[in-house]
């Protein structure tokens, strides 16, 4: 991390501390609270975050983590009491009856699952491509090929055709391409609608990849700070949405603790 970021974040927990019951504290999962893995099945919470994250749940306004990753998915990454699990961008929720998604992303399922269908089909014979189930969505990813970029072009191809066939929306990210109900529903819309919820009056987020520009943005119009969590695969896009910028999982990891121990 660069000494400007190390300043930063520092002024950050300040800041933070300051305004402890009317922070929302938003954190993405996959490349911000656990290192991307070749397989997404493979991700999980580092042992030490439990204790952190369900300390802050009981500070702050609101802890919430909020991922590309079905609800359910979150749930069994993230059994920690007191933080909000918000799932598919936002789209679902999860509560003691289990995952709950929006209305109007749930009238799409049966177009979604056709669109499991026809994505296997056209990404056959692609080595290194994968498709993921995530129930209301569906991806392929292709950071396990060995021509990235050549694999990348092709799968875009292939998810742009099935797009304009069942008119799902189309989710870029790192190495993956996704489909997903066409709703005015995003990341920093569910950042937007917790914040009001909640009468919350400082919204940080934390994020690295594309989906979660619109919440990078949203926090920063709110008159909150938006951090970035760079990899070095983290698209440049980002860049200019940040206030802060750490340098991976274990930036967040260290700061989250450091937070904590302010606050106690």
């Amino acid at each position: 991390m660069s000494a400007a970021s190390r300043q930063g974040a520092a002024a950050l927990i300040r800041q933070v501390a300051g305004e402890a019951r009317g922070t929302g504290l938003f954190l993405d999962f996959d490349g911000t609270l656990a290192a991307i893995t070749g397989d997404p099945e493979d991700s999980r919470l580092p042992e030490q975050l439990h204790g952190v994250l369900a300390a802050l749940a009981r500070t702050l306004g609101v802890v919430a983590v909020v991922s590309g990753r079905p609800a359910a998915s979150l749930a069994e990454r993230v059994p920690v009491d007191g933080v909000r699990l918000l799932g598919l961008y936002g789209l679902e929720t999860w509560d003691e009856q289990g995952s709950r998604p929006r209305p109007e992303a749930a009238r799409w399922q049966a177009t979604v699952d056709d669109a499991k269908g026809l994505l296997g089909a056209g990404a056959e014979g692609l080595e290194g491509v994968e498709l993921e189930d995530k129930g209301l969505s569906v991806a392929l990813h292709w950071r396990n090929a060995g021509d990235r970029g050549e694999r990348g072009r092709q799968v875009s191809a292939v998810v742009e055709r099935v797009a304009a066939q069942t008119g799902l929306g189309r989710e870029p990210g790192k190495f993956v391409e996704e489909l997903r109900p066409p709703v005015d529903w995003d990341k920093g819309t569910a950042v937007r609608a917790v914040m009001e919820e909640e009468r919350l009056r400082l919204p940080v987020y934390c994020g690295d990849d594309l989906g979660d520009l619109p919440a990078l943005r949203a926090v920063r119009e709110l008159g909150g700070v938006a951090v970035l969590v760079s990899d070095g695969e983290t698209p440049e896009a980002l860049d200019d949405a940040a206030d802060i910028i750490m340098d991976g999982p274990e930036a967040i990891a260290d700061w989250l603790t450091r937070l904590r121990h302010a606050l106690a």
